[in-house]
């Protein structure tokens, strides 16, 4: 495994080069950056790429830069190793790095993380989710000075940025920046098991904030769970979503891996029940999930909504790349909603009760026409992919093989 260093930080000509001839983006509050995977027609190829925004707002860091990410995973040669090369020139200029990362998956996961913690300016926290709340830190974020921050499905690994449909956007509102940044800190502390942990509010924002783009007016909330450790500030996330389903008047579409009323020790069918309540009053519904939830508790969960009428469920499965099996990757692993296509929420969280009761997650909630409609027709290219199948009665979908070994017959990539 690859130690980064602070030769290894040096910029070399030829990336001098590459940066000074690349065209510059119009930076607007708020962008949306996505992750696309290879060889399938999902995704909007007009949207920059969550890795081009990463190393934008890591090259653009003058003070600090904290991430927090449930994990950190390279593979050599791979599209995150610019990112972490990047982390390194940041912190080879002075920018304080802090790296946070969920207890339980560093054990799985522990490099390249503790390389990257020996560079002079980087510092690594491990916080354990599952003592402060039973559950995991799944939040997906990053904070560049305070200033403006990234939010999205993207975990700090090399699959989410090539091979996993992703969806993230980069939220240029300083109140906002520092919602999340107390979101951080809180977090940060709590990785100290010697303190008893308590959120940490230090500049409150006031919901919403006001923003205007592309000539029209938007507005703004950060959400956040589990509420027992969210700045008191910050709305607890699983209400904000329930708020949103509650109001629908025509359509409802989204996006989750993962979908169910238990889970983890956690049961709670709250929004199951909103949106079933949605499509009794005639609010169309349409839910693209992950095909991880086959053959799992949440299954049975999902059918039972499809059954309702005004609803429809497809699950996406994401064929297997040409070059080899991919361990925990060829999936959609968006988590997002779109209401009458005028609210936008794009989050951190699946939409099983253990996501906003147990764990770290993050999200944002806009009401913008047109940032919604944008991710409205990211859905309709997944609804309308040759990999989506309706999840309809009486028919069965075979349970796919996602874990570290490949499934018969298949060869893992790079071997």
């Amino acid at each position: 495994m690859r130690r980064w260093s602070l030769a290894a930080a040096a910029i070399s000509l030829a990336a001098l080069l590459a940066i000074a001839a690349a065209p510059e983006r119009v930076l607007v509050p708020i962008e949306l950056g996505e992750s696309r995977p290879l060889e399938t027609v999902l995704g909007d190829t007009t949207l920059p790429t969550a890795q081009a925004v990463w190393l934008e707002m890591l090259r653009g860091a003058t003070k600090q830069v904290d991430l927090e990410h449930f994990y950190l995973s390279r593979k050599a040669g791979e599209a995150l190793d610019p990112v972490l090369d990047e982390l390194g020139r940041a912190a080879a200029r002075g920018v304080k790095v802090r790296l946070l990362l969920d207890r339980s998956m560093y054990r799985t996961y522990p490099q390249p993380a503790e390389s990257l913690a020996t560079l002079p300016g980087v510092s690594l926290r491990l916080v354990d989710y599952r003592r402060l709340a039973g559950g995991v830190q799944h939040a997906k974020f990053m904070i560049v000075d305070d200033k403006e921050a990234w939010l999205g499905s993207q975990n700090l690994d090399w699959r989410s940025l090539s091979h996993i449909h992703e969806l993230g956007a980069r939220v240029r509102l300083e109140p906002a920046a520092r919602a999340i940044a107390d979101v951080f800190e809180t977090d940060w502390r709590a990785a100290d098991t010697t303190q008893v942990p308590t959120p940490v509010d230090r500049k409150s924002a006031r919901w919403p904030l006001e923003f205007s783009q592309y000539g029209e007016r938007g507005r703004l909330w950060v959400s956040a769970s589990p509420a027992k450790l969210d700045p008191p500030s910050v709305p607890w996330d699983r209400d904000v979503v329930v708020e949103r389903v509650n109001g629908a008047r025509r359509e409802l579409v989204a996006q989750v891996l993962s979908y169910g009323v238990g889970g983890h020790g956690n049961t709670d069918s709250t929004l199951h029940r909103a949106l079933l309540a949605a499509a009794a009053r005639g609010v169309k519904v349409r839910l693209i999930v992950s095909d991880w939830v086959v053959g799992g508790r949440g299954e049975d969960d999902l059918r039972s909504l499809a059954a309702a009428p005004n609803v429809e469920v497809r699950i996406s499965q994401v064929p297997e790349w040409s070059r080899g099996y991919i361990p925990f990757a060829r999936v959609e692993h968006c988590k997002f909603m779109v209401v009458d296509g005028e609210w936008l929420w794009l989050g951190t969280s699946n939409w099983d009760p253990s996501y906003f009761f147990s764990s770290r997650n993050l999200a944002v909630t806009l009401h913008h026409k047109g940032l919604a409609e944008r991710v409205r027709s990211v859905f309709e290219t997944s609804w309308r992919a040759p990999s989506a199948a309706p999840l309809v009665a009486g028919t069965t979908l075979a349970k796919r093989v996602h874990s570290e070994t490949p499934p018969p017959g298949a060869t893992l990539y790079g071997e």
